[in-house]
């Protein structure tokens, strides 16, 4: 009988700790141990990882232990701790980047104070050599947080993308990861949702319009900026909201296009537009892709977004950038090579934009196909992602279902001055 009572015991303690086990993180609010564990890069791709993480107030030493996977030999850096408040509770969040790492080399991770310790992760750098890599595209996540299971479609989405492509070196959601960005509960199911993702290979988020909302109006993201540790070689005012960086032949310049939302802290889009054309002027990148949330070449009759269209659109096309990804109107589409709001039939002569879909709950029935479009997919029926492919030569993405069927294939082709939608004369 006490055997009985005893494994009776063991099964609801189980049961308990279900979504920790399962999941590898609490589904809801900080605890003593470390959870919404997250890479970014703030430097080099090759050579470091910045990992964040958050915990109860009552966790104030943060440490990360990591070593090579093929040479375990144990090294540990100090993490720096700060205070933040949410709508829920208030936490501790730690962070730390890790330097003198070596390329190309995979490394097993865990984070915590040296007595509370998360599992055991792991990251890979990258080859700073490399010709060719993959990469993650997110649209819009935005979701319910209430329910069983708050975010459920966008779980699903980024893990059948992760599990169906373990060799993409890193994500990019394009903005409005949460629908309301001065939340706890929404960015708590955002976080548990791509746990065992956004802990194994770098997240590099587009800041949206719905992080700036609050309960009764709008602000800057700062739920965003405190969670997310990303490049500040942005615009002074900016940083971390805007940002660039290169990976391979591919050189990313991220903006902050929620100008409407922000305007009492001034004219952002003035602040990006001398701090863009540098950027895109200094780099030799073999490809350029420029990456902001609101669509200049909209799907919606709603909305035209005539403001950021005219502070990026010229600099981005004077520079040749290749692509443009925005997120936003949640469908999918692109446009001929745009130059000077004119279509043109090559790449070389104008910037392909390219709008991403949606990997969460939201869509609008009322989008459409624009004459500037080369191709339109309103994705109704389920959530979708994109799979990006750069080699020296050629770009190619697949629009993917969230159920792992093929939507679109598309590629530009820079050697001979082509892409797959209007083709060679």
């Amino acid at each position: 009988m006490r055997r009985i009572y005893s494994l009776m015991i063991l099964i609801l303690l189980f049961t308990l700790a279900w979504p920790t086990l399962i999941l590898g993180q609490p589904a809801g609010g900080a605890t003593t141990f470390p959870d919404h564990i997250t890479l970014t890069w703030t430097g080099d791709p090759a050579r470091t990882m910045t990992i964040t993480w958050r915990t109860d107030t009552s966790v104030s030493n943060g440490l990360v232990q990591y070593e090579k996977s093929a040479n375990p030999v144990s090294q540990r850096a100090e993490a720096e701790s700060s205070d933040f408040t949410t709508d829920l509770e208030k936490v501790h969040l730690f962070t730390t980047t890790l330097t003198g790492l070596s390329p190309d080399t995979k490394y097993t991770y865990r984070v915590g104070d040296g007595t509370h310790w998360s599992s055991s992760h792991s990251f890979s750098t990258a080859d700073p050599k490399a010709q060719s890599f993959k990469f993650l595209v997110f649209g819009d996540s935005q979701s319910n947080a209430t329910g069983k299971h708050p975010y459920e479609l966008w779980r699903k989405t980024i893990h059948n993308a992760y599990e169906s492509n373990s060799d993409t070196k890193f994500i990019v959601n394009m903005g409005d990861l949460v629908d309301t960005g001065q939340s706890g509960a929404h960015w708590n199911a955002w976080f548990a949702a791509a746990a065992g993702v956004i802990d194994a290979i770098p997240e590099m988020p587009v800041v949206g319009n719905h992080e700036t909302y609050g309960s009764r109006t709008t602000h800057r993201p700062e739920y965003w900026n405190a969670q997310f540790h990303l490049p500040q070689n942005g615009p002074t005012g900016l940083k971390n909201q805007a940002y660039s960086y290169d990976y391979g032949p591919v050189h990313f310049a991220e903006l902050d296009s929620q100008q409407d939302e922000e305007k009492q802290y001034g004219d952002i889009l003035s602040l990006q537009r001398s701090w863009l054309d540098a950027d895109l002027s200094a780099s030799q990148a073999t490809w350029k892709i420029v990456l902001f949330h609101k669509t200049p070449y909209a799907i919606s009759i709603l909305r035209s977004n005539p403001a950021i269209k005219a502070a990026f659109c010229p600099i981005i096309e004077r520079h040749h950038a290749d692509l443009v990804f925005n997120g936003h109107d949640h469908g999918i589409a692109r446009t001929y090579p745009m130059n000077g709001k004119k279509w043109t039939q090559k790449p070389s002569q104008g910037t392909i934009y390219f709008t991403t879909g949606r990997s969460g709950e939201k869509t609008y029935a009322t989008l459409m196909k624009m004459p500037y479009d080369t191709f339109f997919y309103n994705p109704l029926d389920q959530p979708n992602y994109l799979v990006v492919e750069v080699t020296q030569t050629k770009l190619t993405i697949r629009s993917m279902n969230q159920d792992g069927t093929l939507i679109d294939t598309f590629f530009i082709d820079k050697s001979n001055d082509i892409d797959s939608d209007i083709g060679q004369d």
